[in-house]
Protein backbone atom coordinates (compact mmCIF):
# COMPACT_ATOMS: atom_id res chain seq x y z
CA UNK A 1 0.00 0.00 0.00
CA UNK A 2 1.15 3.54 -0.43
CA UNK A 3 -0.39 7.05 0.23
CA UNK A 4 -0.94 10.11 -1.76
CA UNK A 5 -1.41 13.40 -0.69
CA UNK A 6 -4.60 14.39 -1.05
CA UNK A 7 -5.52 16.81 -3.66
CA UNK A 8 -6.99 20.01 -1.94
CA UNK A 9 -3.87 19.62 0.20
CA UNK A 10 -1.29 22.77 -0.07
CA UNK A 11 2.33 22.22 1.25
CA UNK A 12 5.93 23.52 1.10
CA UNK A 13 8.67 22.03 2.76
CA UNK A 14 11.06 24.53 4.78
CA UNK A 15 13.58 25.19 7.59
CA UNK A 16 13.39 20.95 8.27
CA UNK A 17 9.63 21.17 8.47
CA UNK A 18 6.20 20.76 6.70
CA UNK A 19 3.69 23.67 6.31
CA UNK A 20 0.21 22.26 5.66
CA UNK A 21 -2.76 24.12 4.22
CA UNK A 22 -5.89 21.80 3.91
CA UNK A 23 -8.67 24.03 1.90
CA UNK A 24 -11.47 21.41 2.54
CA UNK A 25 -11.35 22.20 6.22
CA UNK A 26 -9.68 25.11 6.30
CA UNK A 27 -6.79 24.22 8.47
CA UNK A 28 -2.80 25.31 8.86
CA UNK A 29 -0.56 22.55 9.85
CA UNK A 30 2.89 22.09 10.89
CA UNK A 31 5.09 18.99 10.65
CA UNK A 32 8.52 18.64 12.93
CA UNK A 33 11.23 17.55 11.26
CA UNK A 34 10.41 13.58 11.57
CA UNK A 35 6.94 14.24 10.10
CA UNK A 36 8.23 15.92 7.50
CA UNK A 37 10.78 13.56 6.53
CA UNK A 38 7.81 11.05 6.01
CA UNK A 39 5.62 13.39 4.15
CA UNK A 40 8.49 14.17 2.00
CA UNK A 41 8.75 9.93 1.46
CA UNK A 42 5.12 9.93 0.77
CA UNK A 43 5.29 12.51 -1.82
CA UNK A 44 8.15 10.65 -3.64
CA UNK A 45 5.54 7.82 -3.76
CA UNK A 46 7.11 5.19 -1.50
CA UNK A 47 4.90 2.65 -0.54
CA UNK A 48 4.42 2.18 3.32
CA UNK A 49 6.55 -0.79 3.42
CA UNK A 50 9.67 1.42 1.90
CA UNK A 51 9.13 4.58 3.99
CA UNK A 52 8.51 2.42 7.53
CA UNK A 53 12.26 0.02 6.37
CA UNK A 54 13.78 3.42 5.76
CA UNK A 55 12.91 5.29 8.98
CA UNK A 56 13.92 2.37 11.21
CA UNK A 57 17.39 2.56 9.59
CA UNK A 58 17.71 6.08 10.39
CA UNK A 59 16.37 6.00 13.93
CA UNK A 60 16.75 2.71 15.20
CA UNK A 61 19.99 1.12 13.56
CA UNK A 62 22.14 1.98 16.82
CA UNK A 63 19.30 -0.28 18.80
CA UNK A 64 17.51 -2.72 16.76
CA UNK A 65 15.08 -3.80 19.46
CA UNK A 66 13.59 -0.36 18.36
CA UNK A 67 12.88 -0.98 14.79
CA UNK A 68 9.12 -2.60 15.81
CA UNK A 69 8.38 0.59 17.68
CA UNK A 70 9.43 2.67 14.73
CA UNK A 71 7.28 0.78 12.52
CA UNK A 72 4.48 0.96 14.51
CA UNK A 73 4.72 4.83 15.15
CA UNK A 74 5.42 5.51 11.45
CA UNK A 75 2.10 3.56 10.38
CA UNK A 76 -0.16 5.14 13.09
CA UNK A 77 1.39 8.73 11.97
CA UNK A 78 0.15 7.78 8.80
CA UNK A 79 -2.57 6.61 9.30
CA UNK A 80 -3.68 9.59 11.66
CA UNK A 81 -3.14 11.82 8.24
CA UNK A 82 -5.51 9.49 6.49
CA UNK A 83 -7.89 9.79 8.80
CA UNK A 84 -7.77 13.73 8.91
CA UNK A 85 -8.28 13.48 4.87
CA UNK A 86 -4.81 14.81 4.51
CA UNK A 87 -3.47 11.95 3.06
CA UNK A 88 -5.33 9.30 0.75
CA UNK A 89 -4.83 5.40 0.55
CA UNK A 90 -3.64 3.68 -2.74
CA UNK A 91 -3.84 0.05 -2.39
CA UNK A 92 -1.02 -1.74 -5.16
CA UNK A 93 -0.92 -5.18 -5.03
CA UNK A 94 2.72 -6.30 -3.91
CA UNK A 95 3.31 -7.43 -7.54
CA UNK A 96 2.66 -3.28 -8.54
CA UNK A 97 -0.08 -4.06 -9.69
CA UNK A 98 -3.38 -1.97 -8.62
CA UNK A 99 -5.02 -4.04 -6.10
CA UNK A 100 -9.09 -5.22 -6.29
CA UNK A 101 -11.83 -2.16 -5.86
CA UNK A 102 -12.52 -1.85 -1.87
Amino acid sequence: MRYRIAPDVVWMADDGEVRLYDAGSGEFRTLNSTGAELWILVSEGQPVDAITSEMARRYAAADTGQTDVVVQDVRDFLDALAGQGLLLADDVAPSGTPGPPA
